[in-house]
């Protein structure tokens, strides 16, 4: 977990995670975010899936455990209520907020993600790609295709349609498969600190597409 941290890292440091921690990270912040999410996992492993690529050619003493790309999936496969929706989300803000991070950047961020995602979906059954990352030294390798072709299996097998949240770098990625845009996050990281707007956009790859990642 501590590698798969440190990869995201690399891969989002110029973009929002930048913003989100502006003096770096540290072991802290490492731990705080891992309890999080190890907790949220085993309290709900059907729901959410931590997938990783490795390359096998890595040394053994490479500092990512040979990963070079992560991605978090969340499976949302029947209608969830408001109730049922307002309940997780409130024991998700019951964790609180990391330490020596831009409280008001975050709380901003998550807000609006929340929001668009709620007026995109509602409680219809559809699969969030969370997270997807590409350690920087391994673009262009086909990292995010391959955990990309395994989202779409899984979706397809349940009829659901896939949503995500993109940065401007990962974008064409998606959009060469099968994603539209369906909207903007209304959300500027130059108010925090960021150097750039890091217009984030609304995405949905619809259900049952076809299997043909690039």
């Amino acid at each position: 977990m501590d590698a798969a941290y440190d990869l995201m890292w690399e891969a989002f440091k110029p973009d929002i995670m930048g913003v989100m921690y502006p003096n770096g990270i540290n072991q802290a912040i490492r731990e705080w975010s891992n309890s999080k999410s190890l907790a949220s996992w085993r309290r709900d492993p059907d729901r959410i899936k931590k997938m990783k690529v490795i390359d096998t050619n890595l040394p053994d003493d490479d500092p990512f455990c040979k990963m070079v790309g992560v991605a978090d999936w969340n499976f949302y496969p029947k209608y969830r209520t408001e109730e049922e929706r307002e309940k997780k989300k409130a024991e998700s803000e019951g964790d609180g907020l990391p330490p020596h991070c831009n409280e008001e950047m975050m709380i901003e961020f998550f807000s609006q993600l929340g929001k668009a995602k709620k007026e995109q979906l509602g409680g219809q059954p559809h699969v969030y790609l969370h997270i997807l990352a590409t350690h920087p030294k391994h673009y262009r390798r086909g990292v995010g295709a391959m955990h990309l072709r395994w989202g779409f299996e899984q979706a397809e097998k349940l009829g659901l349609p896939v949503y995500l949240e993109s940065s401007p770098i990962g974008r064409p990625l998606y959009e060469r498969n099968g994603f539209e845009t369906k909207g903007w996050l209304p959300f500027d990281a130059r108010k925090f600190g960021g150097e750039k707007e890091l217009r984030h956009t609304l995405m949905l790859r619809p259900a049952k597409g076809e299997v043909d990642v690039k």
